[in-house]
């Protein structure tokens, strides 16, 4: 499904680019890809299935080669007059156009590194022309992942 540095062309897959996204730690993948706004409004606990988080898993990912990315984090998405919302924003379309560029640009940059907007931890997103530079060191359920307690802790989850 399209998320935030997909391709924004409507073409067949085979003709659009590809992301893959990464957090620098567990709590912001968690955060990203599970929770997302689910707890907006919510002041109690918050019941998530046991059975979504087996579904899902977990890789740590180190790099064969260094990334060139477009580093949107700190002042630089200002410096290079990005548009705070290709960022910030809930809804995404800003972001993808963007994305659309920078993948375009003659640097032809590996992908983009930036600021979650859910709490500000380090996010990558990926183009698929840089794939080949990363490789899984482990993956696991996301139930087995090392640390994952804490984070269900953090966001007030309980498992049903």
């Amino acid at each position: 499904s399209p998320s935030r540095f997909s391709d924004p062309r409507r073409r067949v897959a085979a003709n659009r680019f590809c992301v893959l996204y990464l957090g620098d730690s567990l709590k912001v993948c968690f955060l990203e890809t599970v929770l997302r706004d689910r707890r907006e409004g919510l002041v109690d606990d918050l019941p998530i299935e046991e059975v979504e988080l087996t579904q899902r898993r977990y890789a740590e990912i180190t790099t064969t080669a260094d990334l060139r990315l477009v580093d949107l984090r700190g002042d630089n998405a200002v410096r290079m007059g990005v548009p705070t919302d290709v960022v910030r924003a809930q809804r995404q379309n800003l972001a993808r156009r963007w994305s659309l560029a920078f993948h375009q640009h003659p640097s032809e940059p590996d992908g983009v590194i930036y600021p979650s907007r859910l709490n500000e931890a380090t996010n990558l997103a990926i183009y698929d022309r840089a794939i080949l530079k990363l490789t899984p060191k482990r993956v696991l359920t996301l139930l087995g992942a090392q640390g994952l307690a804490q984070v269900l802790e953090d966001f007030r989850i309980g498992l049903v």
